[in-house]
């Protein structure tokens, strides 16, 4: 969607097309692009439909994509090619990544969910595994055909200890939860996703350690609170965040925070927040945690709403975020060093 420039001075709208919803890049030598680099494919290769997956958008294909991945349990590579893979989301039959794999989708690759009413559940789990990777792919939730479900279901579950995963320019839209879900996890990496129209959260992160997203999107999340583009909050007291890094991301048009921080419960500390940009009545909010040092939250953009006489609906020329941007409550002091600082001089210019 392409932003619209307003002129004060004519007292109307002026249409123009903009590179404003464009978020700055990393500065060169970062960790970041490694972290976001494909992975080489192992020899090891199994082709979904060599298991009997149909991808015709009808059939019932969890057991052949779970039965290729159990074939490369020891190691390799999954091949999902380009069709609409229907998915159960009973818990029991939840697909559940192994350790030491990749889940390749070809670029049209659909998981769709098989609706549901049981509670937390997932098109796709990662649950005490490691070294895990997905690519690509579009997993679809159908929120629509779950209007009485009594739980929250979830594009992608990360949980119960694992680590040293990556989910690269994967889109997890249209959930009845959250697109994708991080609890119990370390070392994580989400770069180039999409998460859209999802009921409750673009990404929650419960529990967790050196996360990093960096080159995504999260939009359009609405239907039940807090509606944010990432929340990070812990359940209880023995959870904890650390070490989170938001990089050259969008979040737009989310009901609630473009990124919400909420430590009531549980610590939330040492997070990084740069060069995004924002297009939302709120971009950040802080509640009951370290609030990060305004030299961690640099570089971002603010896209803020105009109405303009005559009810033309516009978007005024983008901002620098400043601590007055920010809702904060009940903080305690940061005691963080700058790690962005140094990068300041080069992403203002």
């Amino acid at each position: 969607m392409r932003a619209l420039r307003t002129s004060r001075i004519l007292g109307c709208a002026v249409l123009a097309v903009s590179a404003y919803l464009t978020p700055l890049e990393a500065p060169a030598g970062t960790d970041t692009a490694k972290r976001c680099s494909e992975p080489a494919l192992s020899s090891v290769t199994v082709n979904v439909k060599a298991k009997g997956a149909k991808g015709d958008g009808r059939s019932n294909d969890t057991a052949a994509i779970q039965g290729a991945i159990d074939t490369v349990a020891k190691g390799g590579t999954v091949l999902v090619p380009d069709g609409t893979y229907m998915v159960s989301t009973l818990p029991r039959e939840t697909v559940r990544l192994k350790s030491d794999m990749v889940l390749k989708f070809a670029p049209r690759a659909v998981l769709k969910a098989i609706p549901s009413n049981e509670k937390r559940v997932a098109l796709l789990r990662i649950s005490n595994a490691s070294n895990v990777t997905i690519i690509g792919g579009t997993l679809q939730g159908q929120r629509n055909k779950l209007k009485e479900a009594r739980g929250l279901g979830m594009g992608v579950r990360i949980d119960n200890g694992a680590s040293k995963v990556s989910v690269l320019n994967l889109a997890a839209n249209d959930m009845w939860g959250d697109g994708f879900y991080i609890e119990d996890a370390s070392d994580v990496t989400l770069c180039g996703v999409t998460a859209s129209n999802n009921r409750r959260q673009g990404l929650s992160i419960i529990e967790g350690d050196n996360i990093l997203v960096k080159n995504s999107l999260f939009q359009n999340t609405n239907g039940e609170r807090p509606g944010a583009g990432i929340d990070l909050e812990p359940d209880e007291r023995a959870q904890a965040i650390s070490n989170i890094r938001i990089q050259s991301s969008r979040f737009l048009d989310n009901a609630g925070p473009g990124i919400l921080i909420n430590g009531k419960k549980g610590p939330v500390s040492n997070v990084e927040i740069t060069r995004n940009v924002f297009r939302t009545r709120q971009p950040i909010l802080i509640k009951d945690a370290t609030a990060p040092l305004s030299s961690a939250v640099c570089g971002n953009r603010y896209i803020q709403y105009v109405a303009e006489p005559g009810g033309l609906y516009a978007f005024a020329d983008p901002v620098e975020l400043s601590a007055s941007d920010f809702q904060l409550t009940k903080l305690t002091r940061a005691k963080a060093t700058a790690p962005c600082a140094k990068n300041n001089a080069s992403q203002n210019n």
